[in-house]
């Protein structure tokens, strides 16, 4: 029991805990905010240390509704590493923080703490609870430029989104507990493998997939991440690119897995989410050819991103779940080094457009080709680790018999090159906008590099990464 003592507390209770002790320090002594978020990078660290005693151990506690296996720890240390470096890009970001900056590094806590909860629940109510934290968090920070009428209008939107999306997963569990008795994972799971699916299980499960939809930005429920994404602060956006979508993913492949992965379910949601993979490719890839603001360039083609880690999901196999792991890690170096970049930019008034990026190679050779190897693996261009991923999803949905999927894939992934290599040529192939010199913090030139060099490295040698994502993958349900 005092195991498990131990495992409850490590990371979710450190980050709230160490979230309410510098909301309360700072009420009391005013901190200098980058004091404040020094002090976020260090609770980070210690919930990190917490686990490493556990990282083997497998549980199940509070009654069956918490699990802690590989699956679990691999989540909560992929969601403290995008906390980290979200802190990271509001300390670089300073300058554009308004008042009251102490609580814009402390709020993400609470969020990355629900994402760490996300990746431990085994019942829906649990489930319900941890994704409220995340999302109500993300309200906040989504609206808090209150003086800039982008970042209200994007709060506003995604507020009114995010309660549909609440009201469809509430749905969705009162529906699957009608037609089973219970919350549980482990309970509904023997209720479809004896009773089967009927029509009252199906319905709650198609409104589960819609409010995890939401969350995922997966087309048609994406229709608020451009211009969220736009309005958002960009450390916020960075947050919402990565956090958010893995935090969806990663209940998706929970919910699925242990539920719903008999054959009289997955008859039902494999269709549905090979509908939506399709879809969000396709979309999202083409309405981002024409985008001329970065952040809704990037938020379309996290649209198409989501279509790819669904194709993963449809092929409901083992290979496909650790490609889609895989797949997430890949996404977040690269779209950090992106929004890193960006940043550093929007410090001199700069960086929303294509154009901002003109010359860029003249100015700052490390920005630009930081960049430039974020785009070239966002767009799956070998031999960085976007290619490898695009490559082990279309692998495990070509296997699974999914062919004209992973055609549709292949083609949208195609014509997405177009506007990744359009920033790329501006930086390398234009006339810079302003001639300055762009001076690095040592620590971010460091950060830009370990970024590269992690993207490159583990895309000629993923070996490393599959062998944790498969360890992951196989810890599921145990």
């Amino acid at each position: 029991m005092q195991e498990g003592l131990w495992i409850i507390g490590a990371p979710e209770v450190t980050l709230v805990v160490g979230g309410v002790l510098l909301l309360l320090a700072e009420s009391l002594v005013k901190l200098e905010s980058k004091a404040v978020g020094v002090l976020v990078l260090g609770v980070y660290l210690i919930a990190g240390l917490c686990m490493l005693p556990f990282m083997t151990t497998g549980a199940v506690l509070w009654g069956g509704m918490y699990t802690w296996d590989w699956f679990a720890v691999s989540g909560k240390a992929f969601f403290l590493l995008t906390g980290m470096l979200v802190t990271y890009l509001s300390l670089e970001g300073e300058g554009r923080i308004p008042a009251a900056r102490a609580e814009f590094y402390i709020l993400p806590l609470f969020c990355t703490a629900g994402m760490a909860l996300l990746c431990s629940v085994r019942d829906f109510v649990l489930l319900f609870v941890a994704l409220e934290l995340v999302t109500i968090t993300l309200f906040i920070l989504v609206a808090y430029r209150r003086a800039d009428a982008a970042s209200l209008e994007a709060g506003a939107k995604y507020l009114i989104v995010g309660g549909l999306a609440t009201a469809f997963l509430v749905m969705g569990i009162a529906y699957l507990f009608g037609a089973t008795g219970s919350t549980q994972f482990d309970e509904v799971r023997r209720y479809t493998e004896s009773q089967g699916a009927g029509p009252v299980l199906l319905l709650g499960m198609a409104f589960l997939l819609v409010g995890l939809g939401f969350k995922a930005a997966a087309v048609p429920f994406h229709i608020w991440a451009p211009d969220v994404y736009q309005g958002a602060p960009t450390p916020i956006t960075a947050y919402l690119s990565v956090g958010s979508k893995a935090a969806g993913f990663v209940v998706l492949i929970r919910v699925l897995l242990l539920p719903f992965w008999n054959t009289a379910c997955q008859r039902h949601w494999v269709p549905l989410i090979v509908l939506l993979a399709a879809l969000s490719v396709v979309l999202g890839n083409l309405a981002a050819l024409p985008q001329r603001n970065l952040k809704r360039l990037l938020a379309y083609s996290s649209i198409s991103h989501a279509g790819f880690l669904l194709i993963g999901l449809a092929s409901h196999s083992f290979l496909g779940l650790a490609s889609m792991l895989y797949y997430l890690l890949a996404y977040l170096v690269a779209t950090f080094t992106a929004f890193l970049v960006l940043v550093l930019l929007e410090q001199d008034k700069e960086g929303k457009t294509i154009s901002d990026l003109s010359g860029l190679g003249q100015r700052s050779p490390l920005l630009a080709w930081s960049m430039a190897l974020a785009m070239i693996s966002l767009a799956g261009i070998p031999p960085l680790m976007g290619f490898f991923g695009k490559l082990l999803v279309f692998l495990a949905a070509w296997q699974s018999g999914f062919h004209v999927l992973v055609m549709i894939g292949v083609a949208a992934a195609a014509a997405g090159i177009y506007y990744y290599v359009s920033v790329v040529r501006a930086m390398f192939w234009s006339d810079p906008v302003h001639r300055s010199p762009i001076v690095l913090h040592p620590a971010t030139r460091g950060l830009l590099v370990a970024l590269n060099v992690g993207s490159i490295l583990f895309g000629f040698y993923a070996k490393p990464i599959l062998s944790l994502a498969v360890g992951a993958v196989a810890g599921i349900g145990g």
